[in-house]
């Protein structure tokens, strides 16, 4: 199995970047006699860098099944065609699993339910806190 990924030319968009993706994905069902598992087709992104004098492109992901000795034609299919700026054909292991790790790690402190509910109901009032502060202070 292999995950393609390659970016559309912003300027074949004028027939659409779902057409471009309908002709890649008929090229490799009808021609490799392969398979699409998934297909994810983006919207339209900036690109850091200038691809073919091009800014910006429409980013397409799909997992496929196709027989290795054929994906010489589907590599050489990608760089012939104009409407696509650049791709990316990876290799997928089915039988490992990718834990995927959260961007943001939570923090170390856990303050229980209890206290939370309860330190929002209590209100305090301005004299006390003053009264708080002078003995933290001192």
């Amino acid at each position: 199995m292999y995950e393609l990924t390659y970016i559309i030319n912003p300027v074949s968009s004028e027939s659409g970047s779902n057409a471009v993706a309908a002709k890649v994905r008929s090229f490799i069902v009808e021609q490799l006699a392969g398979q699409i598992k998934k297909e994810y087709i983006g919207e339209k992104k900036r690109l850091s860098y200038p691809i073919k004098k091009q800014s910006s492109g429409t980013y397409v992901t799909a997992e496929i099944i196709v027989e290795s000795e054929k994906m010489d034609e589907l590599t050489k299919f990608l760089e012939l065609n104009n409407d696509i700026l650049r791709h990316l054909v990876l290799t997928v292991d089915e039988r490992v699993k990718v834990k995927k790790s959260p961007r943001i790690k939570p923090m170390a402190i856990a303050i229980p339910a209890e206290e939370i509910s309860t330190a929002r109901t209590e209100k305090v009032g301005i004299e006390e806190l003053d009264k708080k502060l002078e003995e933290l202070l001192k």
